[in-house]
């Protein structure tokens, strides 16, 4: 969201053309309160004003919407000579970029990428950039470096935009086909699970009929000797064992069990 003051700016920027939008433009850059400068580069009628004649000014307040010092320091003909309150904010936009990307920033990285020779020029710095809202942390001066908790967002521009949409589609595509392995191993899972129970209630329902069968075997053959009849009574509950053992077996223990079952069965129905 812009500030009041980049409001006000905004609505004379509408209507300003020639030097008056060079004026424009350097009193923005110079401001204290106002750290976005895309809406400015939205709006047509002043970007159209600058390229005409102005070109070096419309690349100096791309260069505040995107760039930093190092852009600056490297290709000073691009852009207009900055006043020392221009510059000053440069570096804590600059500072801000750094403090998106990492949480601990080193003094030597800063005094380099700030384009600062010393540490206590870097450290007003860092407060003015405090106060102002552009940063919020603390400074470790025992270790040498910044902590930061927070830093305002800078513009970004079509290349950074497009960068991004595609790392997000990348990411969207990877998300998509980790889903599609997901679906298939849940199926196959499913369909084992499936088999297995059916399985399992398959030879359940066959020992409880060989069970039967044996029980009705004893009913009839009331003139059996004792023998028999303990006989009948070990099989009857070697086949319910059985019976219990299947339906709490696993896959890896089942084909083990099928063998024992047919075997007693073969052994209690054999005439």
């Amino acid at each position: 969201m812009s500030s009041a003051a980049a409001q006000q700016f905004l609505l004379l920027a509408k209507s300003v053309r020639g030097s008056a939008a060079v004026d424009l433009v350097t009193r923005v850059l110079e401001h204290p309160d106002i750290y976005g400068f895309n809406e400015f580069l939205h709006l047509e009628s002043l970007v159209n004003s600058l390229k005409q004649n102005h070109s070096i000014v419309l690349s100096t307040l791309e260069l505040f919407a995107y760039g930093t010092i190092s852009d600056y320091e490297s290709q000073r003909s691009r852009f207009l000579t900055l006043s020392p309150l221009a510059r000053r904010k440069l570096q804590l936009l600059t500072l801000a970029s750094l403090a998106v990307h990492a949480r601990i920033l080193p003094y030597e990285l800063l005094l380099k990428q700030l384009q600062i020779e010393s540490i206590r020029e870097l450290e007003d710095l860092i407060i003015d950039g405090i106060y102002a809202q552009v940063i919020r942390g603390k400074l470790d001066q025992l270790n040498n470096r910044l902590n930061v908790e927070y830093a305002i967002a800078r513009d970004i521009n079509t290349i950074a935009f497009n960068r991004i949409e595609n790392i997000l589609d990348k990411w969207c595509l990877n998300c998509s086909n980790l889903l599609n392995i997901l679906k298939y191993e849940a199926k196959i899972a499913n369909e084992k699970k499936k088999k297995s129970l059916n399985e399992q209630d398959k030879y359940k329902k066959e020992m409880l009929s060989m069970i039967k069968i044996i029980d009705l075997q004893g009913q009839h053959s009331g003139g059996s000797s004792k023998r028999d009849s303990n006989e009948n009574d070990n099989n009857f509950n070697s086949l319910q064992n059985l019976s219990n053992i299947t339906t709490g077996n696993t896959d890896s223990k089942q084909s083990g069990t099928k063998k024992s079952t047919r075997n007693v069965a073969k052994r209690i129905l054999r005439p």
